[in-house]
């Protein structure tokens, strides 16, 4: 947390307040439980309030290069004063080898804030001008947070010119590529946390790097340092510890433990971790694992358990959670607040779980055991990981719907499976932020909608304090060898997202998907504000009453599975299954007749829906508004003053 700026002195009455809103003390105790979207709305109450809490308002610019129809003008313009800059860019016609960002970037210190000043932008071929403005005084805030998404040169990335003010530093590339990251520690003296993501490798490599602890100040302030994939001598980061004493997180994720040609240089895990132990260091989260790691003694993740016994956060791969492990974080005393379970790189998709070429098999069930029956996972407010439709669909409907191709390899497949994955209820129902990757694991390329329809309606009734959600798709998910284009339809209305509108305290939504396919807005548009009109409910009732095959067949289905499970006892896990209320709103979970009913009741007057979402994303780009996204998904020509209310409302 960063200090609260200078409030601006407002003379009260030295008399007996005539309301408790007037002691500023009891104000600020409220203020203090108030999200960012309803301290937005506080503060154009009255002056008074809008200076009691200008300290707590985070101004967060994203601009992402794939959004259509959306001015990066505007976006840029409100740069001066963000604490928080966000871009990205996954289209290599962008060219991110000029200077544009980097002139962007320099804009931004503290120094560099001119009235008079013009900045030149490009983005693609076309060079805007943006005019450089004070923001108010007392709201300036100099950028603390940059996080960069792209496939930069390596050119480009170690000449930035980097904000001395960044306090947290966030770089990610697909692809490897080598950064000086001592030029980073030195140029941005304040940083506390850096993150460096590839799917390939980092590279610790550079002018400054290379000059080992020499070039590194005698005192880092690093809270945490997240680097996966990487390729650097030990002695480097053992040097790195040695002059950052208050890390608190240390996260090196599928390091590369031979770093060079010469296999007889490499990593040794048993000097890491006494050098570790001899620092002293306060740590409360620590993550090591190597990649083309087979053993499955897994001597460093066990040490990660003993040196961080008290840790409420913790980081695995998912062939981590061996039965040894699993039975410990069941039985460790220590409620965990935060998990994520990674997938290492170059996974195969098998029935039940994932291989790695063959050599290291990993099932998804030992994870699925501990969500549903671990007390120590009840207080789990943060959960990311890859998880199978299998464990949500606990009334077995996936039979009902079977898939229309590869009907043969299916059956096949059905013979050789191993028993079935038993569904269960999460014991977490508090969680506020889930990030979630689909996986189903068949060998049928077109996914049904009622994989969805049990996800989201899953989600929705088992989570309902969620206030960060996102979902990815991922595109490779198959058993087939052959199978590289799974087709998802996440964003129709017979998938089923319209379930999401439950949660009432969601704020931010990213349904992730390569292709996105809705011909019909109106299908999706209920996101925002302008697609619950009159018009485009009638619209979703059109579409609702086309399924009228569809929801009698499925009746019958449904009649029939019902009578064949009266006579066997489907088991459920976890104690929440004895929970009346909780099943029944999961009764019709992943039928048809489920999207029906929420249909019916969200396009009421009376309901509400995500009252508190202001950023939702459906692709690969970053979250925008919801109008502004319903715009760029829809595109329409540029509508009256009510088009214009809505979007300054959800903006």
């Amino acid at each position: 947390m960063y200090p609260p700026l200078p409030l601006l002195s407002t003379p009260l009455s030295t008399g007996r307040p005539s309301s408790p809103l007037e002691v500023p003390e009891l104000l600020q105790l409220i203020f203090s439980f108030f999200n960012q979207r309803a301290l937005r709305t506080a503060i154009l109450v009255c002056r008074h309030w809008f200076f009691l809490n200008q300290h707590r308002l985070h101004r967060e610019v994203i601009w992402d290069f794939r959004w259509k129809h959306s001015s990066s003008l505007q976006t840029l313009g409100r740069l001066g004063g963000a604490e928080s800059l966000i871009l990205g860019n996954n289209q290599r016609k962008i060219d991110w080898k000029s200077l544009d960002a980097d002139c962007l970037l320099r804009s931004v210190h503290p120094s560099g804030i001119d009235p008079a000043a013009r900045l030149n932008i490009a983005v693609g071929s076309l060079v805007r001008t943006l005019t450089g403005s004070h923001p108010i005084k007392e709201l300036y805030s100099p950028l603390r947070k940059l996080e960069l998404k792209s496939d930069f040169t390596e050119d480009w990335i170690n000449k930035l010119s980097l904000p001395s003010t960044l306090t947290s530093l966030k770089i990610d590339k697909t692809w490897k590529f080598e950064i000086d990251v001592a030029r980073i520690l030195i140029i941005c003296p304040l940083l506390e946390s850096l993150e460096l993501w590839s799917y390939y490798n980092v590279i610790a490599q550079g002018p400054y790097t290379d000059r080992g602890k020499d070039v590194l100040p005698a005192r880092l302030p690093l809270r945490s340092l997240v680097l996966t994939h990487l390729r650097a001598p030990q002695s480097w980061i053992e040097d790195l510890l040695s002059v950052t004493p208050d890390l608190e997180t240390l996260k090196l994720i599928g390091h590369e433990k031979y770093y060079t040609e010469r296999i007889t240089v490499h990593w040794d895990w048993d000097r890491f971790r006494a050098h570790l132990q001899s620092l002293s260091l306060p740590r409360k989260q620590l993550h090591y694992s190597e990649h083309w790691h087979h053993r499955h003694d897994l001597l460093p993740l066990e040490a990660d358990l003993t040196i961080c016994p008290n840790t409420k956060e913790r980081t695995f791969l998912y062939y981590d959670l061996t039965p040894r492990v699993a039975a410990f974080l069941k039985e460790h005393p220590v409620f965990l607040t935060s998990l994520e379970i990674l997938q290492p790189k170059y996974v195969h998709c098998v029935r039940d779980g994932w291989t790695q070429y063959e050599k290291l098999p990993f099932t998804a069930r030992p994870l699925h055991e501990l969500l549903c029956e671990s007390p120590t996972f009840r207080h789990l407010k943060t959960l990311k990981m890859h998880y199978m439709t299998d464990f949500m669909d606990v009334y077995r409907r996936i039979p009902l719907y079977p898939a229309s191709d590869n009907q043969e390899q299916v059956q096949q497949q059905e013979q050789d499976t191993p028993p079935p994955n038993i569904p269960g209820i999460w014991i977490c129902r508090g969680l506020e932020t889930l990030h979630l990757e689909l996986h189903l694991h068949d060998p049928v390329l077109d996914k049904g909608s009622h994989h969805t329809r049990i996800l989201y309606g899953y989600i929705a009734t088992v989570c309902p304090r969620l206030i960060n959600l996102r979902i990815r798709f991922p595109h490779f998910c198959s058993t087939d060898d052959r199978g590289m284009d799974v087709r998802y339809r996440p964003y129709v209305l017979e998938g089923g997202l319209c379930l999401l509108a439950k949660l009432k305290h969601l704020e931010r939504l990213w349904i992730v998907h390569l292709r996105f396919v809705c011909k019909n807005a109106s299908e999706l548009n209920w996101i925002a504000p302008s697609g619950r009109t009159e018009e485009h409910r009638e619209n979703r009732r059109d579409v609702v009453d086309g399924w009228l095959m569809k929801l009698r067949e499925e009746a019958m289905k449904e009649a029939s599975r019902q009578e064949n499970s009266a006579k066997i006892a489907d088991e459920i896990l976890g104690l929440q299954a004895g929970d009346e209320k909780l099943m029944g709103g999961l009764r019709n979970l992943g039928l048809l007749q489920d999207v029906v009913d929420m249909v019916t009741e969200m396009d009421t007057d009376g309901y509400s829906i995500l009252p508190e979402l202001y950023k939702v994303a459906c692709g690969m780009h970053y979250e925008q508004n919801p109008e502004k996204e319903m715009r760029s998904l829809f595109y329409s020509p540029p509508a009256g003053l009510t088009s214009r209310l809505l979007n300054w409302a959800s903006s």
